[in-house]
C-alpha cells in the first residue's frame, strides 16, 4: 500500500506542473551547495585565499542516469569570532548520462562557470562555535547537456526549469570544533539549490582542507547505493 501511495506522489506532482514530462535541471544541482570554509583563527586581521577542488559522483534524475563533476574553485576566507565570510568563484566540467529519450540518449558534456558568496552569524563557547548562514550566487551552465534540455523541451519531450544562467541560494545550519590551534573541524547541512540537500564535513588542518560528503540511495532490492559522493581538497595560497 505504501508502495501504490509513492507512486501515486510521484505521477501526480508532475502531472499537475508538467503534463508528466520528465524534468532536468541544471547538471550542478546534482552536485553539493560547497561549504563555508572556516580559518583555524578567528583573531587575525587578513583573509586567507584557498584554491580548491571537489569531485562529484552521482545518479541522475532517472533510472540509468548519472553524473560525474569536476568542480575547481578560488575563495577568499576572512572568519571573526561571531562571523565567517566566503567570497568565491568556481567552475567545472564533466558530463551527464541521459537514459530513456531515445534519440537524446547517450552521454552529455557539461561546463559551468559561476560565483557565490557565503555568510554565517555564530555563538561561540569556548573551543565550539554553532549558528546559521546562507550561501547565494550566479551560475552559467553549458555544453551539451545544456544544449540537451534546451532542445528537448522545445520539442515537448522533458520540462526544464532553469536557462543559460540560473541562481542558487541555500540556507545551512553548522557547528565548528577548535581540534587545535592549527585545527578546526565542522559541519554542515545546506537547504536549497544547488543539490537540495547537502550535508558536508569538513576539515581544516595544517593550511589544508579536506571535505567529504555523502548521500544514499536505496534500490528496489533495499540496498544501499551512492545517490550523491562528493569529496574535495583546498590549500591555502597564504603559504606561497
Amino acid at each position: 500500500m505504501k508502495h501504490k501511495i509513492i507512486f501515486l506522489l510521484v505521477c501526480i506532482i508532475p502531472l499537475l506542473s508538467t503534463g508528466c514530462l520528465r524534468t532536468y535541471y541544471p547538471a550542478l544541482n546534482h552536485t553539493n551547495s560547497t561549504p563555508i570554509f572556516f580559518e583555524t583563527s578567528d583573531t587575525t586581521q587578513e583573509s586567507s585565499n584557498y584554491y580548491a577542488a571537489d569531485v562529484t559522483i552521482a545518479k541522475g534524475s532517472y533510472e540509468g542516469e548519472n553524473v560525474q563533476l569536476l568542480k575547481g574553485s578560488y575563495t577568499i576566507v576572512n572568519t571573526k569570532k561571531h562571523s565567517n565570510f566566503n567570497s568565491r568563484l568556481f567552475g567545472y566540467a564533466g558530463n551527464y548520462k541521459v537514459v530513456g529519450l531515445n534519440k537524446f540518449d547517450g552521454t552529455k558534456s557539461v561546463f559551468g562557470l559561476g560565483a557565490d558568496f557565503s555568510m554565517n552569524l555564530n555563538f561561540k563557547i569556548h573551543r565550539l562555535k554553532f549558528g546559521l548562514g546562507i550561501t547565494a550566487g550566479l551560475t552559467s551552465e553549458f555544453g551539451e547537456y545544456y544544449l540537451f534540455r534546451k532542445n528537448a523541451d522545445e520539442e515537448g519531450l522533458i520540462h526544464q526549469t532553469q536557462s543559460l544562467v540560473f541562481i542558487s541560494l541555500s540556507l545551512f545550519p553548522v557547528v565548528a570544533y577548535q581540534i587545535t590551534d592549527s585545527s578546526i573541524l565542522s559541519a554542515q547541512i545546506n537547504l536549497g539549490l544547488p543539490g537540495f540537500l547537502s550535508p558536508t564535513l569538513l576539515l581544516n588542518s595544517g593550511d589544508y582542507i579536506y571535505s567529504f560528503s555523502f548521500i544514499p540511495y536505496f534500490g528496489g532490492d533495499d540496498n544501499i547505493q551512492i545517490g550523491r559522493l562528493v569529496f574535495g581538497i583546498g590549500m591555502n595560497l597564504n603559504l606561497f
